[in-house]
């Protein structure tokens, strides 16, 4: 592949950025005393050192009124200004340029944290935070116009080569702008002139604190995307509108609001390139550099981008926290290597509406770069035998034999990938396979030794004589003793997923509490498949182990649209013939499903450790890792398998 636009550099404002790629802004909460910490710095320095052009550094807050989340950014205090200064001074030895995006979240958050009202354009609580704001007095806005430039002033004093103004995901800047949020009759609301006063405030009060040698982006939606919002025309409108200040330099395009994105999502289901269309419009309309962000993954793709003008630059969050390197491997011609985004949403925008610092499934390095990224030379080296090929099996070998070992790794089916291996194939999950597809080829690059089709016995560990075992066995699923499970037409969601199983018309899928992926995406893959379905789950709604996901309304739309019938609070007493008895969990009064050809039980899994347990006291380093170890999610087998193979 020749890239005749990705590695091109570009003017932006009073600076050059020496390629195409942006880091796109999101939150991490990695911060102390909330201040941005060392584990950002770290985080922010490896991107940088991976080639990226452009960083725009998310989640950053101008007020106490926005603290939304535990461990958030704030810089509107000068004491942010020294740990700026390290995270510019981390990041501009490798030639990238580094922008803050200055936030205030409006009404979509929640005030547990802050203790303040949240404030808005007007006194409409947002449908999915459920929270009424307060209606922001003139003395409010004032206020937060000073502080956005305050806050901006202190980016500057910290080495950063601009700011950008968050003015998208229906936060406040958005709630201003759109009348779906501002009611008001003041100055600030009706016409298009009074709903964007605040915006064009407070890009003058910035311009007048960095002046005009100092990056001022702005990031905002290409369509509200719903009844009475702002649409795409009325967006390039205000686009137009912001370019002629003269006082803008380039403009992101960003994402509608809370409310949108939930029924809409940003995982594997969401279209590569998604904005690229919406990007196009605006190149159309401005003659300003615009960011296309926004599920773009793979070089090749981004090059496209650009070269059919769908933007001046390439934005992505999600690629590149899986792989920091991804425009360093994209400029060497080394593609294969990339470690794919997957859009799994578990370790970065899961994590983090759980509360938790953000991490990856692909990347168990994210927010411990400085703890555990850097992988010492083994001393001594060792042989390493890794039983299983699954993601804790594959990610251990490849560790191990990066830092040294001689490793050698036996799988029992023909092929790697485990669990994964059933997981991709299942409606909307194919891009799972990106996880074996990575490992697979880092263990080719390597030289792990890799005898498939072998299920490996205590003799054969003897046969080998390594120094240590890494046992990956994973687990097999579990199917409860209850009655007429055992029958014929009761399977488990691997053998309906991987087509193992005859599967009739009339299905009942059955979760035993965990509501995640594995039961939610058997229900889909059924239902596409043209199968009747009825989910029962014991919790209170379908898929309610994706509370803290994006995903989980996007789910919602596309199966019940396809027919399939949710029965939460409910669980399995007893399965007789083609009939399924079930009972709801509070009130216990019973009912019965007739006419059911096939029960999917998704009722949980057991760790296969057998052999674990047999080479106990026989081999002197001997470690259980993902399943093996406990029945979890591939996030955890990664993780621990990234571990075992870093300290072997």
């Amino acid at each position: 592949m020749e890239y005749t636009y990705l590695f091109m550099p570009i003017k932006i404002g009073s600076i050059t950025v020496n390629n195409r790629i942006s880091f796109a802004p999101h939150g991490t909460s990695f911060a102390k005393d909330s201040i941005l910490d060392d584990r950002y710095v770290e985080y922010m320095k490896l991107r940088a050192k991976g080639g990226v052009g452009l960083i725009i550094a998310g989640g950053m807050t101008i007020a106490p009124s926005t603290k939304g989340m535990l461990n958030i950014q704030e810089i509107f205090e000068e004491r942010s200004v020294p740990m700026l200064k390290r995270l510019s001074d981390s990041v501009h030895p490798y030639g990238t340029k580094i922008i803050m995006q200055l936030s205030h979240c409006g009404r979509q958050m929640e005030s547990g944290h802050s203790r303040q009202p949240l404030l808005a354009p007007s006194a409409i609580p947002c449908p999915v935070m459920r929270e009424t704001p307060k209606e922001m007095e003139t003395a409010d806005i004032k206020s937060l116009v000073q502080a956005f430039a305050l806050s901006a002033l202190h980016s500057k004093k910290g080495g950063m080569d601009g700011v950008e103004i968050h003015g998208t995901n229906g936060y406040l800047l958005n709630e201003f702008m759109s009348p779906y949020f501002n009611k008001r009759t003041d100055d600030y609301g009706g016409n298009l002139e009074n709903r964007m006063r605040m915006t064009m405030e407070v890009i003058d009060a910035i311009r007048k604190a960095v002046g005009s040698d100092f990056v001022v982006g702005i990031r905002i939606p290409a369509d509200d995307l719903v009844p009475g919002g702002l649409t795409l025309n009325d967006w390039k409108e205000i686009a137009q509108l912001l370019e002629a200040t003269g006082k803008i330099d380039y403009i992101h395009i960003g994402h509608p609001p809370y409310i949108i994105q939930t029924t809409v999502g940003c995982g594997m289901q969401v279209p590569l390139g998604f904005h690229s269309a919406y990007a196009a419009e605006f190149k159309e309309a401005v003659s300003l550099p615009v960011i296309n962000t926004f599920r773009i993954n793979d070089p090749i793709q981004a090059e496209k981008i650009l070269a059919d003008g769908h933007g001046d630059m390439v934005g992505m969050t999600r690629g590149l926290i899986a792989d920091p390197e991804w425009p360093n491997k994209a400029r060497e011609k080394r593609i294969e290597e990339i470690r794919y985004c997957i859009a799994c949403n578990q370790g970065c925008l899961g994590r983090l509406f759980e509360g938790k610092p953000m991490s990856c499934l692909q990347n168990p390095v994210v927010g411990l770069e400085k703890e555990i990224g850097t992988l010492a030379p083994a001393s001594p080296k060792k042989k390493v035998l890794v039983v299983g090929g699954g993601p804790a099996g594959m990610e251990a070998a490849r560790v191990a034999r990066f830092r040294g070992h001689e490793v050698i790794l036996y799988e029992k089916e023909e092929e790697l990938g485990g669990q994964v291996s059933i997981a991709m194939k299942a409606s909307g999950r194919s891009e799972f396979v990106g996880i074996t597809r990575y490992l697979a080829k880092q263990m080719e690059i390597l030289g792990v030794k890799i005898h498939t089709g072998v299920e490996v016995t205590p003799e054969i560990i003897e046969r080998e004589q390594p120094h240590a075992v890494v046992v990956a066995t994973g687990s097999q699923p579990v199917i409860p003793p209850l009655p007429g499970m055992e029958q014929a037409n009761v399977i488990n969601e691997r053998d309906a997923i991987s087509g193992k199983a005859e599967i009739g018309n009339k299905v009942v899928v059955l979760d035993g509490g965990e509501a995640h992926w594995k039961f939610l995406s058997v229900i889909e893959h059924l239902t596409d498949m043209g199968k009747q379905v009825e989910a029962i789950s014991p919790l209170l709604f379908i898929g309610m182990g994706l509370m803290s996901s994006p995903d989980l309304g996007a789910y919602q739309r596309r199966v019940l649209n396809k027919g399939v019938v949710f029965s939460p609070s409910t669980s399995i007493k007893a399965v007789s013939g083609n009939t399924v008895s079930v009972f709801n969990v509070y009130t216990q009064a019973e009912r019965k499903i007739e006419n059911v050809d096939t029960v999917v039980s998704v009722m949980g899994n057991r760790a296969d450790n057998q052999l674990y347990y047999a080479l106990k006291d026989k081999v002197k380093e001997l470690y259980a890792v993902g399943d093996c170890a406990a029945p979890r999610k591939a996030i955890d087998a990664i993780y621990e398998g990234y571990n075992i193979g870093r300290i072997i």
